[in-house]
């Protein structure tokens, strides 16, 4: 038989096991790995950087300041260090730099494990009243625990009942997808959103594996959104830039096929198969091949 206890935890301790168990732990570091940049990387490096995002043990780091992004890259392997170390596990392996204008608006919701962003002062949400249907809803939904435990789990539940009061007089909802608090005037929290995007980048990755050669304007009828969609042209944009970026690669460290040199010619020119000459192919791999073991790494 199953041993339990009945001794009360933070439900913050028992998240990291449930999220290991379901394969979630490591998204669950790198999305604070993201979150602490400042912790991880120091005020004046987080001053003029952010993690973008993370793919294929690749950090993605956006440089605000383009002059920066030279002084950056020697702290490349640092960084890689830094990160590994802090969500415990060797989760990157390399650095890629883009340039950014500016940092994303910063978006409040509810982390996993129960933390507030800093939305509210404590003393805010301590000033807020519950009415008394409240007050007897959950003294009711809690009557049956032992009385030792009933009145640690009333005063909780009464706690979380004053945030949300306090959240829903501040004009902040739950996202209708997952429940997790939005600032005013959002439509869906960060998670759903990146969640979202992704299923989106999936959806261009598969079309531009099938057609290289494929547009903007052309891919858009395929996904039938109009042109002016500017958010799935950036997503089109990033997925086609990282694409050119891993076919570049391996070109660049001798590890690619014909097949590859091909790809990459119909994704940097979107011309179709019968349209590129093979001259153009084979310079066009000259171009990026490896040339000086100096070298770090190429460039797009």
């Amino acid at each position: 038989m199953e041993e339990r206890s009945l001794e009360l935890k933070k439900a913050g301790l028992a998240i990291p096991k449930v999220l290991e168990q379901n394969r979630l732990l490591l998204p669950y570091h790198l999305y604070q790995a993201k979150r602490d940049w400042k912790q991880i990387a120091g005020e004046q490096i987080a001053k003029y950087s952010y993690i973008l995002d993370f793919k294929d043990k690749q950090v993605i780091i956006a440089v605000m300041n383009p002059v920066y992004m030279n002084y950056l890259f020697m702290y490349k392997n640092k960084m890689i260090e830094e990160i590994n170390s802090y969500v415990g596990h060797r989760a990157i392996a390399d650095v890629r730099f883009v340039k950014k204008g500016k940092k994303p608006v910063r978006t409040v919701y509810e982390t996993l494990e129960g933390e507030v962003e800093d939305v509210f002062p404590k003393e805010t949400i301590s000033q807020v009243r519950l009415d008394d249907a409240t007050v007897a809803h959950i003294r009711r939904e809690t009557a049956h625990l032992p009385e030792g435990l009933r009145e640690k789990v009333v005063q909780l539940r009464f706690a979380q009942a004053k945030r949300k009061k306090a959240y829903e007089l501040e004009g902040f909802a739950a996202c209708p997808r997952c429940g997790r608090w939005m600032a005013p005037g959002e439509k869906e929290c960060l998670f759903c959103r990146s969640e979202a995007r992704q299923a989106l980048k999936r959806q261009i990755r598969s079309h531009l594996d099938d057609m290289p050669w494929l547009s903007w304007e052309a891919l858009a009828a395929y996904l039938q959104v109009p042109v002016t969609a500017g958010d799935v042209e950036q997503a089109y944009n990033e997925v086609r830039r990282n694409l050119i970026y891993t076919y570049i690669e391996k070109v660049y460290y001798e590890y690619d096929t014909a097949a590859d040199d091909f790809t990459l010619a119909m994704l940097i020119t979107r011309r179709v198969p019968g349209e590129i000459p093979p001259k153009f192919i084979e310079n066009l791999v000259a171009k990026y091949r490896r040339k000086d073991d100096h070298v770090s790494s190429p460039e797009p």
